[in-house]
This record gives C-alpha cells, structure tokens and sequence, in this order.
C-alpha cells in the first residue's frame, strides 16, 4: 500500500470513529441557543432539566456534546441559564473533567504524556472544552484555576488560551486589565506561539460575544501589545 492509501484509509477510520460519537437524537451542526433548543419537544427539553440536577448524568451528557459539536460565545451561558443547572452542578462536572484528564496526561507534573492514543487525545480534548465553558461559573475555585491555567507557561498553549477567554468572560474591567498586565508581564512565560494562540482565543471571543466600554478597551490594548511583540517577517 502506498502511501496515499494509507493517507486515506487513516482519514476513513478517523471519520469513522467522528461518526460513531454522534448519537441519532442530536445534529452535529448547531450555531445558537435557539439551534439547540429546536432539537427538543418540551417534555424532552424538561427531561433534560431534570437529569442536569445530577453532576453525573450532565458529565455524561457533556462529554459527547464536545465531541460532537463546538459552540461557543454565549451559548454555555445559555446552557446553564435555560436548562437550569445549578452553580454547584456546573462546577463539579467542568472541574471534574479537568481533574480526571489532568491526571490522565499528566499536566499536574508539568509533563504530557507522548503519544496519541485514543485515551490521551480525549483527555486533551475534553480539558480544552471545559476550561473554556467554565466562564459560566462564579466561585473563587474556578476563578483560581482558570488564572493559573492562564499564566503557567508549562501548560499547552491551547490549554492557556481556553482558561484566558474563560477568565476575561467573568472579569470586569479592572479584573480583565490586572490579568492581561500580568500575564504580558513576562515574555519568557508567554513564548511567541503562546502568545499567538491567546490572541486568537481572545480575538474569537470578540467576535462572537459582546464586549464593550472599558473592558473591551483593556482587551483591545493586550491585543495590540501581543501583537506588537510578534516576530517580524
């Protein structure tokens, strides 16, 4: 076998496996809350409700939805508000996902495992999602976790653009203007591939919510910094 064929045989099984991911009930495709809610009659959408009282059915529940789909902007906003999850339901599911994966690829010890098995890439894929919906949660912990997340320069660097979108999401303008100062702070704890991908994130963000007054001047103000400070071609 050459390899082109190999080439598309390793795409087949890959979509393959996508495919097995997505259950019959749910659209891959959903761009808003409104999307997602016109999947559901209303007694399904109140079952819904009522499993998301239970930290383990939402875990389950989420942990497909990542796979199988990536809306972002307010659309975790609009998960939690209209399905009625509880704050502590939120945090614990969101927090364990970011636990047990840590774990799994050992970011806790500033390493990542080598490799791409089945287990490490879900493990990756599903602390990137997390960090990014906890811009829905509130409590000190959370609020931690994403700032640490954000400012370790031995986590990868999507892991650190998911927990700075999340941060800023939460912050007010002072809050948002201290984390960006202090995370341009130092530029060997934000190297230039860092730095870009948390300007993407940021700039994503932009795009999809609303940020304005003087919050959006001190994201605005980073951006422009991060920008300044990438290489010239």
């Amino acid at each position: 076998m050459d390899m082109k064929s190999i080439r598309l045989c390793a795409c087949a099984t890959a979509l393959c496996l996508t495919a097995s991911r997505l259950t019959a009930s749910y659209s891959p495709i959903i761009r808003d809350w409104k999307d997602y809610r016109e999947e559901f009659s209303t007694q399904q959408f109140k079952s819904l409700e009522e499993d998301f009282k239970d930290a383990g059915k939402l875990k389950a529940y989420l942990k497909d939805f990542f796979f199988e789909r990536a809306p972002y902007g307010d659309f975790p906003l609009d998960f939690k508000r209209h399905l009625a999850v509880s704050d502590e339901v939120m945090r614990d599911t969101l927090m364990g996902f970011v636990r047990e994966s840590a774990a799994k690829i050992g970011w806790n010890r500033g390493k990542y495992q080598s490799g791409d098995s089945d287990e490490v890439s879900e493990a990756r894929w599903l602390i990137y999602h997390a960090l990014k919906w906890m811009c829905v949660c509130t409590d000190g912990e959370t609020k931690k976790l994403l700032r640490d997340v954000a400012m370790d320069s031995a986590k990868s660097k999507e892991y650190r653009g998911s927990a700075a979108v999340a941060y800023l999401r939460r912050a007010d303008a002072q809050d948002a203007q201290g984390f960006l100062a202090a995370l341009l702070a130092d530029d060997a704890k934000l190297p230039p591939d860092h730095r870009r991908e948390v300007r993407f994130e940021i700039e994503r963000m932009l795009r999809k919510t609303k940020v304005e007054g003087p919050k959006r001047e001190a994201i605005d103000a980073a951006l422009n910094t991060m920008k300044a400070r990438e290489p010239k071609e």
